[in-house]
């Protein structure tokens, strides 16, 4: 699936940046993690610190990818859907804290996050290169062994178990938002004051801002419409996310199925396009994408609306010229239609 906030976008970043002569030089570098391509730019006066610390922070993401890919069979994670369903499996602390975190964004969302749809998933076929709808008995297999609801943990002993064999745990709606988070951990600790590192175009988070701007400028990309984004976000310690179903779904009988499913019902999501999602940490906006795409306009603007450090964009609709941008009312300010930092 091409990202809809593009490798591309985050040099736009760079781009828009304007720097004075004595101002510290760019550093990037990419590397292919979790089966894309993550970036990391850095500013700053030291070029050997700031490669070193660019390259940690790459070594960071792959770790977290070893920790946490469900297509390596050597990973924990993968061990853990192997032998969880048969009784509780003891893990290292920061997986099970990160499963720990699964819990409370699928609690928060009221169930509209949950990486447990792996199945469904699976089922369509959308892990391989022809997906299709499979038959209806198989459909009900797959709901029978999805649902966070039947994963268990032990706080005491440190443990995680399945309640019925099949079901998995897929990191793929949260996972590189936390890789993302790591790596920023990472050049933190190294010093790094200015800093924009993106997993696959799709989350990105920016450390300070780039000289001589007070945020880094990103475009979020129109699926609709290539040559220009739908709206450009101004980052500065923050993240954002951004989920889209444009070029990633099976058509049967000329109905359109999206690779985006509500856990709740077990059926693709209908009528929205791409949503994004600005907030204070990576994983937190990686997972809320999901939870924002699925929910109707009214229950995300209720969850996010008490404290409105969540901000969101959604693009409405089928991916056509007919969509409808709605932003919560709070975010006006957030995502703008020009360039220029307010």
């Amino acid at each position: 699936m091409r990202p809809v906030l593009t490798v591309a976008l985050a040099c736009l970043a760079a781009a828009t940046v304007a720097p004075a002569h004595d101002a510290p030089s760019l550093h990037r570098q990419v590397r292919k993690i979790m089966g894309t391509f993550c970036e990391i730019q850095v500013y700053h006066d030291d070029a050997p610190l700031a490669e070193r610390a660019i390259a940690s922070a790459l070594d960071e993401m792959q770790r977290v990818d070893r920790l946490l890919s469900n297509y390596d069979p050597a990973s924990e994670l993968s061990a853990l859907n192997r032998e969880a369903p048969r009784g509780p499996v003891r893990v290292s602390d920061e997986l099970f804290q990160f499963v720990k975190r699964c819990r409370e964004y699928f609690t928060a969302t009221g169930g509209a996050f949950d990486p447990t749809v792996g199945p469904l998933v699976r089922a369509w076929g959308f892990f391989t290169p022809r997906p299709a709808k499979p038959p209806d008995d198989q459909i009900a297999a797959a709901r029978a062994v999805s649902g966070f609801a039947k994963v268990r943990l032990d706080e005491t002993a440190g443990t995680v178990s399945y309640t019925v064999a099949g079901l998995e745990l897929d990191p793929g709606g949260i996972g590189k938002g936390y890789a993302v988070d790591m790596a920023v951990k990472v050049l933190q600790r190294a010093g790094i004051a200015s800093a924009l590192v993106s997993a696959g175009g799709s989350t990105l988070y920016a450390i300070g801002h780039p000289p001589g701007r007070p945020a880094w400028t990103l475009g979020i990309g129109d699926p609709t419409n290539r040559e220009r984004p739908v709206r450009v976000v101004h980052l500065r310690d923050a993240s954002v996310s951004t989920s889209g179903v444009s070029e990633k779904f099976v058509v049967v009988d000329g109905h359109r199925y999206s690779h985006i499913f509500d856990p709740r019902s077990g059926n693709p999501v209908e009528g929205m396009c791409q949503v994004s999602v600005v907030a204070a940490g990576a994983t937190e906006s990686d997972a809320l994408t999901k939870a924002a795409f699925i929910l109707p306009r009214e229950a995300v603007q209720r969850l996010f609306e008490p404290d409105k450090r969540i901000h969101v964009l959604r693009m409405e609709g089928a991916c056509g010229p007919e969509h409808i941008v709605w932003t919560t009312p709070w975010s006006a300010g957030v995502f703008t239609e020009k360039p220029e930092t307010p």
